[in-house]
């Protein structure tokens, strides 16, 4: 007797499904989203499903055009006007953006920044650089951290501090001294939360070749610095900082905590600050 084997087709194998972009369905509020590295940030995350809430200090034509270009792409944003050293301009940010629903996750890029030695720096100064770089941060990050343990959720928090924070720039006092305080409040407030699975984690940023940096430098005086001043040669794209906001705010990091990362070319391998 003759057995008779039967064949069948195989089946494919079902293809694996898609992984959804990072921030899909994700509320994302960022502070100096209209330009710069905040701008890159904003546009970043929309790119990848998420809704971003972003304020501006003062230049309303680069909001609306930023806000615009995130829009044309398919993305949702909205930015919001705010003095991050008005404490009750802050709260009215937060008020606002959480009016609908929650906020996910914060990055906090704005700064203030007026070059001036410490012989040129006075009390004024002093005030109003840590009232917006450190006061404003820290009041959004304390609304943030207590509106997620409500809500008995995770979160993560960027903030954007600074080589100067640990290097002596002479035409930086205030700045440098601002960032330096940043990089502890890191520390501290990823203590704090530790427990409430709610990350907070610091950038390092050198130099980058953004709108803020051009007020002070032209292009061309940016790159011929860079050159020489920074060992890879180049300044940064806001587009490489916006990545690594995006990599510490995502679950890509999710054992991340209270690090302060260096994101500078290599500059502090020969760190020189003089000018």
């Amino acid at each position: 007797m003759t057995a008779t084997v039967t064949t069948s087709a195989t089946s494919p194998s079902p293809s694996p499904s898609p992984t959804p972009p990072r921030f899909a369905g994700k509320r994302i509020l960022i502070t100096g989203g209209s330009q710069g590295i905040g701008r890159a940030c904003a546009e970043l995350i929309t790119r990848e499903g998420g809704e971003v809430i972003a304020t501006f200090s003062r230049d309303a034509q680069a909001a609306v055009a930023s806000e615009a270009a995130i829009r044309a792409a398919g993305g949702v944003a909205h930015m919001v006007k705010a003095d991050l050293g008005d404490e009750a301009a802050v709260a009215g940010v937060w008020a606002q953006a959480t009016a609908s629903r929650p906020i996910d996750g914060l990055i906090l890029n704005a700064a203030y920044q007026k070059k001036a030695t410490f012989e040129e720096t006075d009390i004024a100064l002093i005030e109003k650089t840590f009232r917006v770089n450190v006061a404003g941060n820290f009041q959004l990050a304390k609304l943030f951290i207590e509106a997620r343990r409500a809500l008995k959720a995770p979160g993560a928090i960027v903030i954007h501090s600074s080589n100067q924070g640990e290097f002596v720039n002479p035409t930086g006092f205030a700045y440098g001294c601002s960032k330096a305080a940043l990089n502890h409040l890191v520390h501290h407030l990823a203590r704090a939360t530790v427990r409430d699975g709610i990350r907070i984690n610091g950038v390092l940023l050198g130099w980058f070749n953004t709108d803020g940096e051009r007020k002070f430098y032209s292009a061309a005086q940016i790159q011929e610095q860079a050159k020489s001043g920074i060992p890879m040669g180049r300044a940064g794209d806001p587009l490489e900082a916006a990545e690594m906001a995006a990599f510490l705010l995502s679950e890509q990091s999710s054992y991340m905590t209270g690090s302060l990362v260096r994101l500078d070319g290599g500059f502090a391998l020969d760190p020189d600050l003089s000018t």
